[in-house]
């Protein structure tokens, strides 16, 4: 009876007043986060032990003062419910705002104590992006993992670039991996041959040797650029295939400095040569690579897709010279070093080749925008656009979509020469030229069919103001009025340019929205721009 009674004083002292819970009716008025605070507010009652001796007599004492030991506290903590029967154990106060912030989630919400955040990692899965299980605020991975997101991912990753991003940039971290490796092999037979062949000579006939060999790759460079620079546009993965081809090359040549007699001369030919090729395949890959870049962003983030790539290619090219420098450890013979390129070299154009056909961006090269004007306009521009999947699928063009799938499909020349163009017949031409500028005296662009009856080529001349929407549009034009003279009972070409002159006024509208709807990339037209351009009617009137 008296452990009982010491008991029942316990609970009395360990039990808040009544006044000061809240009333059970009451739960609608009490404020929004009320669930969260009875967790707090709950009365805790604990059973003591009896008061045995004096560390129990002790122990009852401080729990009547208000007191607590550690022995007791632990003991309260286990035996005191610290939630509400009522109340589900997994409710958490509801965020009011969710920020993104480097790949994660915070969850911002109101409690008692003011506002707090909660970081969740981000799951992105196809489409449907998902919150996984909560981490704690301040965990150390998810901190790493957002650090890491900043430095090598563009901002709002993935949201804000292409599709293919990933898996290109994963094959080029590959690729810029076995390039460094192939640049450190480069650089040790270089520097073994450039100081044997420079045994005996007058000071400085090294630095000389080096700038040389610099020297001639620039030059080099430059005439490459001047002729092959309009083909950039139209065929971006043919010559990225090829300016990684010459790169390898380029490295063959070098290492062979090590092979030849250690000469000046011998030196030159082979490190110039090979710096030559070099550079020139390095100028293809970067204004190449300023397409790619451009493509993948989605967001006009340009400048943080091309910083972030710049990180990626960084580390690449450190794991590439620290697994160069390891390899050299083991020997610097040229048997061993050609041994390491031919390892190398292949896995290096593999990757090429698969981020090419990885990276499949919905532009309109000239054999893609030909083939689907020419099916809209025969079907009267009743037909659907295909979007670049299913056009892909339908392999109707060659390579990359850059080269036509058979010579009959290449029915237009954009921009050609004037020269190139009209025959010897100049009585025939210049009616022919005339009808043509009566028809597009107010228009930015002229098509000029060919008199030949067996290539039955339409060539279309360009004002020096013509905008993309004007190619975009003439390419159409071409495609109806060739679809007019082709079939039975054509009209007169007058008649015919006319007619088509008029339809494509009334449908390129729609035929650019159909595109642009698919996803295509209406705002270019991938084609090699030489720089032709003309001025006919009343401005060539004008000249006279």
């Amino acid at each position: 009876m008296a452990e009982d009674g010491i008991e029942h004083r316990q609970r009395l002292a360990l039990v808040p007043p009544a006044a000061s819970l809240p009333a059970e009716g009451s739960r609608g008025h009490l404020p929004m986060y009320s669930r969260a605070l009875r967790v707090r507010l709950r009365p805790r009652v604990c059973t003591l032990p009896p008061a045995h001796g004096p560390q129990g007599s002790f122990r009852w004492v401080a729990a009547l003062r208000g007191y607590q030991t550690s022995s007791s506290k632990k003991q309260c903590a286990a035996e005191a419910p610290l939630v509400d029967s009522d109340v589900p154990a997994t409710e958490k106060p509801r965020p009011f705002a969710i920020e993104r912030v480097g790949g994660r989630e915070c969850h911002v919400s109101w409690t008692d104590r003011g506002i707090a955040k909660e970081w969740r990692e981000i799951s992105n899965r196809a489409e449907d992006e998902r919150a996984v299980s909560a981490s704690t605020s301040a965990s150390f991975t998810g901190r790493f993992t957002s650090w890491l997101r900043q430095m090598f991912l563009p901002t709002n990753y993935p949201q804000s670039v292409h599709q293919s991003y990933l898996p290109f940039h994963v094959l080029q971290f590959f690729e810029t991996t076995f390039g460094t490796i192939v640049s450190v092999l480069c650089n040790q037979a270089l520097l073994t041959s450039v100081g044997v062949s420079a045994e005996g000579s007058v000071f400085g006939a090294v630095a000389v040797q080096w700038i040389i060999k610099d020297g001639a790759g620039e030059i080099a460079k430059l005439f490459f650029i001047r002729r092959f620079s309009p083909y950039f546009d139209s065929h971006p993965k043919t010559f990225t295939l090829f300016g990684e081809a010459i790169v390898a090359l380029g490295s063959c040549a070098q290492i062979a400095t090590v092979l030849v007699h250690p000469t000046p001369t011998s030196f030159l030919l082979c490190a110039a040569g090979g710096n030559a090729l070099k550079l020139i395949g390095y100028a293809v890959w970067f204004t190449t690579h300023m397409k790619w870049i451009r493509y993948f962003s989605l967001q006009g983030n340009m400048g943080d897709v091309a910083a972030k790539d710049e990180s990626q290619t960084s580390l690449a090219q450190l794991v590439g010279y620290s697994a160069g420098i390891g390899l050299l450890t083991l020997s610097h013979s040229p048997a061993y070093l050609y041994a390491l390129f031919f390892l190398c070299t292949p896995a290096h154009l593999v990757a090429t080749v698969a981020m090419m056909r990885i990276a499949s961006f919905e532009t309109l090269t000239l054999p893609r925008l030909t083939v689907l004007a020419r099916d809209y306009a025969a079907a009267d521009g009743k037909a659907d656009v295909p979007t670049f999947k299913e056009f892909e699928a339908g392999h109707a063009t060659g390579l990359f979509g850059e080269y036509f799938k058979s010579k009959t499909d290449k029915h237009v020349t954009l921009a050609p020469r004037v020269g190139d163009v009209l025959g010897r017949d100049a009585e025939r031409e210049s009616g022919l030229w005339e009808v043509c500028t009566d028809t597009f005296w107010n228009e930015k662009y002229m098509l000029y069919p060919s008199t030949s009856s067996s290539s039955r080529r339409i060539n279309i001349f360009y004002h020096p103001d013509a905008s993309s929407d004007d190619t975009l549009r003439s390419v159409l034009h071409a495609a109806r009025l060739r679809h007019l003279l082709s079939g039975p009972g054509a009209p007169a070409l007058r008649e015919a340019l006319a007619e088509s002159h008029a339809w494509t006024r009334e449908r390129f509208d729609g035929f650019k929205a159909a595109l642009e709807e698919k996803g295509w990339r209406a705002d270019e037209v991938g084609f090699a721009d030489l720089g032709h351009r003309l001025l006919w009617g009343p401005e060539a009137d004008r000249g006279s």
